[in-house]
């Protein structure tokens, strides 16, 4: 039985001692070297986006910019104390509050007498 063992332990560990520590060390750096060169890629498309979206905020910048020299604006006006005042809307006589001359007499004569009522 422990023949068995033995044997099968040593018919297991047989590929492993075949390997070459060379051929190992040289796998091992090219897939390192090939990790190192997916992250160089990864980070120039990276920013290359970077610079693609700046350039088009830029852009956006420039023509929001053009769009807003290209409105009119109206100069103000200055003030000329010569000119004659600007004419108002005419107001029709129906908006105006009416009050009979009675009831405005009769307010006017009882201000009066609250005024002249000292204590």
């Amino acid at each position: 039985m422990r023949a068995l063992i033995v044997v099968l332990a040593l018919s297991v560990a047989a590929p492993a001692a075949a390997q070459d520590a060379w051929a190992l060390t040289q796998q091992r750096d090219a897939e390192l070297h090939a990790q190192a060169q997916l992250a160089r890629q990864r980070e120039v498309e990276l920013n290359n986006r970077l610079s693609t979206l700046e350039a088009t905020a830029q852009t956006n910048q420039a023509l929001s910019d053009i769009a807003a020299m290209r409105q009119r604006l109206e100069p103000p006006t200055i003030y000329d104390p010569k000119a004659p005042p600007p004419r108002r809307a005419a107001v029709p006589a129906g908006a105006y509050a009416s009050i009979p001359d009675a009831t405005l007499a009769d307010s006017n004569a009882r201000v009066r007498a609250a005024a002249a009522n000292r204590r």
